[in-house]
């Protein structure tokens, strides 16, 4: 039995219940009468045919209530997930209107979807989803990069940093006893965060889509700031990725020898143990423009870049694999050569600690008619091959991700 809606599941149900009465009824006159004399075989009949409607129509009504109860639950369900996203952008708004005419500041702790937010001021709820809808997405980060939000204090991983070794020995020789040890990598922790401007006039306005505009001011620094620390090859004290600092492990050049050569520093990883089928390459838009031109080799079909992958292996484009720090050792800058980086990035967490702090301050700005959105989180990015063991010897440095230089075809 089908519903289009709970008013209709409502309606069958009272009539189910109207016909149960009207039986009932019907059953206990006939009752009545047997307590009195003998029932006449029709009577009989007629009972037992009553009885069987009863019968079935109980069944029909727990059916009835049944799919009207699921039905209930569905949509208020609905309802309730039409209700958040259409507050969610009042409730901002509500909070910079409170904020602005009380001439305080306002700040609010966002929770996850589940346990919502918090308010300090105890005025809204909103969650992280509301200002950061989802992490992953249009970050162009590579494959591998899984990003961890809320994460409780400072996570630690243990790593192997030995081997053991398979003696041969006689049948009742005793065995050598050999100790695993392990290091622990724990992640640098900073404290990450950006401040929005928006227009009191925009505020005042209802028809403004305030919550998209914050929304995309906050995942737009947040997709950029991510994506400096993963690729750049900058010198950074704070949050930095795999590439960070990193001297290159040779060159690539933009020849007949390219192909070979890529494959020569992909084989490397395995050499060191690595599984390579989780390599990810990093290259900016010029360096792929020329890949899908270039031949792999004379006498062989094909190009270094075809069918979405740079010699067989997933890749990703960001100019940020191009770029250093300037002068003032805080700005980047283009590089004067281009790179490409190698990587297995199952091995680079990256997370977000601890609690996000949305903070409206309508006062610091109201000189140019401003209101200040501000955001306070922590970030780590941890690269897990530091302390790995490979051919039987402890690293130090970084054994999964390697940077490599390109260079132009010789009279290109």
């Amino acid at each position: 039995m089908k519903f289009k809606n709970s008013k209709e599941a409502a309606a069958k149900r009272r009539e189910l219940q109207d016909k149960l009465a009207d039986i009932n009824d019907k059953l206990e006159v006939i009752d009545q009468t047997l307590a009195k004399r003998e029932l006449k075989d029709e009577e009989k009949d007629s009972q037992k045919q009553l009885n069987r409607e009863f019968a079935k129509l109980q069944r029909e009504e727990d059916l009835c209530s049944r799919e009207y109860q699921i039905l209930y639950q569905a949509e208020k369900a609905e309802a309730e997930k039409r209700e958040v996203k259409k507050t969610a952008g009042q409730q901002l708004r509500e909070m910079m209107e409170t904020a602005r005419n009380n001439t305080q500041v306002r700040e609010t702790v966002l929770g996850g979807a589940a346990d919502g937010g918090v308010m300090a001021s105890g005025a809204v709820n909103l969650t992280i989803g509301d200002l950061i809808p989802t992490l992953n997405e249009g970050l162009g980060l590579p494959s591998g990069v899984t990003i961890q939000t809320g994460v409780t204090g400072n996570e630690v991983w243990p790593v192997s940093i030995n081997d053991c070794e398979m003696e041969e020995v006689g049948e009742t020789a005793e065995l050598t006893d050999q100790t695993l040890k392990f290091d622990n990598i724990s992640p640098a922790v900073k404290r990450v965060g950006m401040t929005a401007n928006v227009s009191n006039t925009a505020i005042d306005n209802a028809s403004f889509d305030l919550l998209s505009f914050v929304q995309q001011k906050i995942t737009l620094a947040q997709r950029k700031y991510l994506a400096e620390k993963i690729y750049s090859h900058a010198a950074f004290t704070g949050v930095k990725g795999p590439f960070a600092g990193a001297t290159p492990a040779g060159t690539i050049t933009l020849d007949k020898t390219a192909y070979a050569t890529i494959l020569k520093a992909i084989a490397k990883f395995a050499d060191n143990g690595y599984d390579m089928s989780n390599i990810d390459l990093v290259i900016d838009a010029t360096t792929e423009a020329e890949l899908k031109a270039l031949p792999k080799a004379d006498g062989q079909g094909g190009f270094v870049i075809e069918n979405g992958k740079l010699a067989g292996y997933n890749y990703v484009v960001s100019h940020y694999i191009d770029t250093t720090l300037d002068a003032d050792g805080k700005t980047l800058k283009l590089d004067t050569d281009r790179f490409m980086g190698i990587g297995i990035f199952n091995y680079l967490a990256v997370q977000q600690h601890g609690q996000v702090r949305l903070t409206i301050d309508p006062i610091s700005k109201a000189a140019k008619n401003l209101t200040a959105v501000t955001i306070n989180t922590s970030w780590s990015v941890t690269d897990l091959s530091v302390k790995t063991t490979t051919n039987g010897k402890k690293n130090t440095t970084s054994t999964a991700f390697a940077l490599y230089k390109i260079a132009a075809a010789p009279g290109a």
